[in-house]
């Protein structure tokens, strides 16, 4: 049966999280940044030959007629004038690209996901045939694996239906490279149709060898109403290939859901914000050791993922002490659960680039978490207060720990000022003092965020 929304935002999150998920991209997917859906794209070739395309079989067959009777060489220039523009704005694709996917596959020819990842400044390597998997490089870039080609390449698309029977010998290992993915990894499907035998052929060979060992796959799709034969084809895609289907009423829907598994990613992730000067006393070093070894763990037993500055010692505490959590837990890509970024800049825009390192950095968390910091002279209170007010402004939950003296203290007071802006925090601020038991008030913060991500 269908899965709920509310069971796929939790369960796709707990994917996205560990580091192992891959994005599907099907033509409705583009569709939303201008360009043609593959039945829209073949439209007027079906009318030019006379043919009703809801006749035909599948759109890969049409093509071949086409070709048959007018050429490759026509094919593929009918096709690059329908993709020869600049993408749209698409929130689908933006949304998308925000999610934190490994890597990507589509079927598309067009350039909409690559174009959207650079406007993000996201490094991209595209793969578009079995020579390009040499270049694949899973550390420092987004890799965009394009199926059946790029506009960028036409001569090498798969557009016909010898293409397609061809696929299997022209892309060998273009397909054992996408069965180990749909194997190591979990796929989320936006925009297919599964209409073609080359996804779900794949899916049947793996489930075939793996049986019940083989993990579920996702994907989303518009509710056909009244249709006996769709709903026995989402059972079969269950029961044969693995996939969960999240059903909406409409494409509209789409955004909205992944808003909210954005918001359930981000509300596992914590920026902890805090600094420690060098006039700071002994007994201020001493709590903020004892707090950092209790929240460090706290937080990673509840499956929370850190993320910090590296504020003046005490940035430095935290990254031991989660480092030395982590490699006691065996866990063998701390990156996924310890991001680490130095808000630094160059010349005369230094302040932008810093302001705009902290924005980043804390918009990817759903909460933050303010302790000590350093009061300056003057109306700048540091880099603790400017993180305050990026995340008040972002909406995010924010924990302020009162450290008298201290910029946390101030932030304290603001909250507290404005405490119906923080209704998470009505019954705990009081004791959010860094003078308590650490390990107690590592146990109050869980307990806020825990509420609070109830709402993600």
């Amino acid at each position: 049966m269908p899965i709920s929304e509310k069971d796929f935002v939790q369960q796709f999150s707990k994917q996205v999280l560990d580091g192992r998920t891959a994005l599907f991209l099907g033509a409705g997917g583009s569709a939303d940044a201008g360009y043609p859906t593959w039945r829209a794209l073949f439209k007027p070739m079906a009318d030019e030959l006379g043919l009703d395309q809801d006749e035909m079989l599948d759109n890969y067959t049409l093509a071949q007629f086409y070709s048959n009777r007018y050429g490759a060489l026509e094919l593929r220039r009918r096709i690059e004038a329908a993709l020869s523009r600049e993408p749209q704005e698409s929130q689908l694709i933006n949304r998308l690209v925000n999610i934190g996917f490994e890597s990507i596959w589509t079927t598309n020819f067009d350039n909409a996901i690559e174009t959207a990842f650079k406007k993000k400044n996201v490094l991209v390597n595209t793969v578009i045939s079995d020579r390009d998997l040499g270049t694949v490089d899973t550390a420092k870039r987004i890799n965009i694996f394009k199926m059946n080609g790029s506009i960028s390449n036409l001569s090498e698309i798969i557009a016909t239906q010898n293409d397609y029977e061809m696929y299997s010998r022209s892309h060998e290992l273009m397909m054992l490279f996408f069965k180990r993915e749909l194997i190591s990894s979990t796929f989320l499907f936006i925009g297919y149709s599964f209409t073609d035998g080359l996804v779900l052929e794949c899916l049947s060979s793996i489930a075939h060898c793996l049986g019940d060992s083989f993990g579920m796959h996702y994907s989303i799709m518009r509710r056909v109403e009244n249709s006996p034969y769709f709903e026995y084809f989402i059972r079969d895609l269950e029961e044969r290939y693995h996939l969960r289907v999240l059903l909406v009423d409409g494409y509209d829907d789409i955004p909205r859901v992944l808003d909210r598994l954005s918001a359930a990613v981000k509300s596992k992730k914590v920026f902890i914000s805090g600094a420690l000067g060098y006039e700071a006393s002994g007994d201020q070093k001493r709590l903020s050791l004892s707090f950092l070894k209790s929240i460090v763990a706290a937080l990673y037993g509840r499956g929370y993922r850190i993320t910090n500055g590296i504020g003046r010692y005490f940035g430095t505490h935290l990254i031991g002490y989660a480092s030395e959590h982590l490699a006691r837990a065996g866990i063998k890509n701390p990156e996924r659960y310890l991001s680490v970024t130095a808000f630094t800049g160059i010349g005369e825009h230094r302040e932008e680039q810093k302001a705009e390192g902290r924005i980043k950095a804390i918009d990817g968390c759903g909460a933050c978490l303010f302790v000590f910091g350093s009061h300056i002279d003057g109306d700048n209170m540091g880099g603790v207060w400017e993180e305050y007010k990026i995340a008040r402004d972002l909406g995010k939950v924010i924990v302020p720990i009162r450290c008298d003296g201290m910029t946390s203290q101030s932030i304290w007071e603001d909250v507290r000022a404005h405490l119906t802006q923080f209704p998470y925090l009505e019954k705990s601020l009081d004791v959010l003092d860094i003078g308590r038991d650490s390990e107690q008030l590592a146990r109050t913060i869980i307990s806020i965020l825990d509420d609070a991500g109830c709402f993600a």
